[in-house]
């Protein structure tokens, strides 16, 4: 991989954040069915690949070529964040009214990639196997979608946003043995959803 870590980091957050968004203008725009049945075609599709890639090992070679800005290393013999990432988004509108799983998933998109760059850039203080700087960077961007998401729309109601960007940092903080691309969308979708249920 020729690519600097910052650059690397770089990439595959552009790629992060292109796939959040495009899902969530997706939300907005298209009926919850054909949402879900594209949505889950792009998971079948990309795990397909991804199971295809680990198993036949022209194909791996091939990959790992073309997609050698993007991979991380450990990638080359698991599933890539990718494929966790529709995943977890998949599950997240399955499970949570449209609102709560948009914002969720922008959490995700916009607050994951925030992480791992700054983290890779400026990170110095490390627990977990993450950088304390990337943390700060994590919540810092999902503060800022909630507070953007819930002026422009007036909902869901501030305080359950502001405490989904909190849950989706320590998600993407803990050691967790389930991928973070999961974790982050669920875990604060929940949290949201339990917030918006109390208050």
């Amino acid at each position: 991989m020729g690519d600097s870590p910052l650059l690397h980091a770089l990439s595959r957050g552009a790629v992060h954040i292109a796939v959040g968004l495009t899902i969530v203008a997706g939300s907005c725009i298209l009926p919850w069915l054909i949402l879900v049945g594209l949505l889950s075609l792009a998971t079948v599709t990309l795990l397909s690949l991804d199971a295809a890639r680990l198993r036949v090992p022209p194909f791996r070679h091939r990959c790992s070529v073309w997609l050698a800005s993007f991979l991380r290393k450990e990638e080359e013999r698991k599933l890539t964040g990718a494929s966790y990432f529709l995943l977890g988004s998949l599950v997240t509108v399955l499970v949570f009214p449209p609102d709560i799983a948009s914002l969720a998933i922008l959490f995700l998109a916009l607050g994951d990639p925030a992480a791992t760059i700054v983290g890779t850039w400026k990170g110095q203080t490390r627990f977990w196997g993450k950088s304390l700087e990337g943390n700060i960077a994590c919540l810092v961007a999902c503060l800022l979608v909630a507070v953007v998401v819930v002026t422009a729309r007036d909902y869901p109601p501030l305080l359950a946003a502001v405490v989904g960007a909190f849950v989706a940092t320590v998600f993407g903080a803990l050691p967790l043995r389930i991928n973070d691309n999961i974790t982050i969308p669920f875990g604060s979708a929940l949290a949201m959803l339990l917030m918006r249920l109390v208050i």
